[in-house]
């Protein structure tokens, strides 16, 4: 123990003094590229406070069954999750669930059973002021490793598909409480924080926890291209009144282009911004009347000789819950530049021609859903309603629908889709509950041939190619029904 200890209070002394600088003036993340086999936002995290997520409302407390050491100095803490699916009709489309794939078309009926999460929360607490915090997860890899030899003649097949690998996830040091010795500024900023390292960015766990359904379904931006981590610094805290309640909540930050499993490759850095406004004002996370903005500018994760476009993303965000967090309801509107591409639209499945293995049938409808989500002049919008209701008796209700246009300057773009989960749950305990939930991708255009006259605005060499066209231009859709099983302590 006392080594572990050592090691602790090397890594607070080493990241002080790099802790101490002010954040660097600069930009925005970065999507995938468009060939992309996983999107930048399929790693998103819970966001229960049991979890050892910080509550910016009230500070983080250790449950009274977890794991103390050194006289609590030291908390450990787990999460998993789990599910039973099954695809009654398999298409291509997004993730519905973190590293969770499914074969394509023609596969109708395909069932699995996944462990797609597993925690491991570990928290130092060197002062009432300063933790460390370090998470590592597993999660499912897409490799294909290639054959080693064994000896003159033998040889040893080799491939890393579908092996669950260990991660970091998240890694920082959090300074808390930085107006504790101020008589003026105690109440109004009790529970300011400053984060440096690789940790929560400011929208997706946020949006997450206000959801509280993270271990069946990803959630907006996060499935749709944005990682809910990212390695840099942040300004983290609620804003009180006299009153004690809590009228502004906010996270503000500088973190690389990439997300936390990628190379840093971009020299500028992205901006992220996320302000809740309660004008009621809140004894609690959430409580009452929410009105909530996001914002986020940075640019591609590319080097700078090869050149990177700029990447925004914005969410609007109306949302109640009710006193005791039994219930809630939210509205969202979402608006993004060149924040989606083939990697994110093809995360769960998509043709082989748009990965490079083979040639299908898909082939020339490929080259279409390519052209349209090509380019540095991509506009996104979307339109996301969610809520949720716990009734006395344990079993909660849910439901989500998202209506996704990943390209809004392509006329009749046939990738427009709909995301939709609903679904009953049973917390069983404070530490775990299951839940039966069904969910689909669905494209809303109805099958058609694009016309080449309209191809042609976009992509003239394109439509040239295809004079008469390109038939069925619509993916086909994916609907699934899950068994979810969560487990935190």
């Amino acid at each position: 123990m006392r080594s572990i200890l050592a090691v602790c209070a090397a890594a607070v002394l080493f990241a002080s003094p790099l802790f101490a600088e002010s954040p660097p003036d600069s930009t925005d993340p970065a999507v995938t590229t468009p060939a992309s086999t996983q999107p930048a936002g399929t790693s998103g995290d819970p966001a229960d406070p049991q979890q050892g997520q910080p509550n910016n409302q009230q500070p983080a407390q250790p449950a009274s069954d977890s794991i103390t050491l050194a006289n609590g100095k030291v908390r450990i803490g787990a999460v998993f999750f789990a599910d039973y699916g099954l695809y009654f009709q398999t298409g291509f489309g997004p993730q519905f669930t973190t590293q969770t794939n499914f074969p394509g078309p023609g596969n109708n009926d395909f069932n699995t059973f996944d462990v797609h999460r597993v925690y491991i929360n570990l928290f130092y607490n060197v002062s009432d002021h300063l933790t460390l915090r370090v998470t590592p997860n597993i999660y499912r890899e897409i490799i294909t490793g290639t054959a080693d030899k064994a000896g003159a003649v033998g040889a040893m097949p080799a491939s890393a598909d579908g092996n669950l690998g260990f991660r970091l996830k998240y890694a920082y040091m959090e300074w808390a409480k930085l107006w504790d010795n101020s008589n003026h500024f105690k109440t109004t900023f009790e529970n300011t924080n400053v984060r440096f390292g690789q940790q929560m960015n400011p929208f997706v766990d946020w949006q997450e926890a206000l959801w509280d359904y993270r271990f069946l379904s990803l959630i907006g931006w996060n499935y749709l291209s944005l990682s809910s981590a990212q390695v840099g610094a942040s300004l983290n805290g609620p804003i009180a009144g006299n009153d004690g309640k809590m009228y502004l909540d906010y996270q503000v930050g500088f973190f690389n282009d990439a997300s936390f499993h990628a190379f840093e490759f971009s020299e500028q850095k992205q901006f992220m911004v996320r302000g809740s406004l309660y004008p009621m004002g809140a004894k609690a996370r959430f409580q009452g009347l929410g009105i909530t903005g996001f914002y986020d500018h940075g640019y591609q994760n590319n080097a700078e000789d090869v050149g990177a476009a700029p990447v925004e993303r914005f969410s609007g965000l109306l949302h109640f819950t009710t006193p005791g967090n039994n219930g809630m309801i939210a509205g969202e509107y979402q608006w993004g530049k060149n924040a989606f591409g083939t990697g994110n639209m093809f995360s769960g499945d998509g043709p082989q021609d748009l990965f490079g293995i083979g040639t299908t049938i898909y082939a020339k409808q490929t080259q279409l859903w390519q052209a349209i989500l090509a380019g540095t002049a991509t506009r996104q919008q979307g339109w996301n309603f969610f809520g949720r209701y716990q009734f006395p008796n344990k079993i909660s209700v849910f439901a989500m629908n998202n209506f996704f246009k990943p390209n809004t300057n392509i006329p009749s773009n046939p990738l427009n889709f709909n995301h939709l989960v609903a679904g009953v749950a049973y917390r069983v305990s404070p530490r775990w509950r299951f839940a039966v939930s069904y969910q689909q991708a669905e494209y809303t255009h109805d099958q058609f041939t694009y016309p080449a006259a309209t191809l042609a605005t976009f992509n003239p060499a394109l439509a040239a190619a295809n004079p008469n066209g390109i038939p069925s231009a619509v993916p086909p859709s994916v609907h699934v029904g899950f068994f979810n099983l969560e487990f935190t302590f």
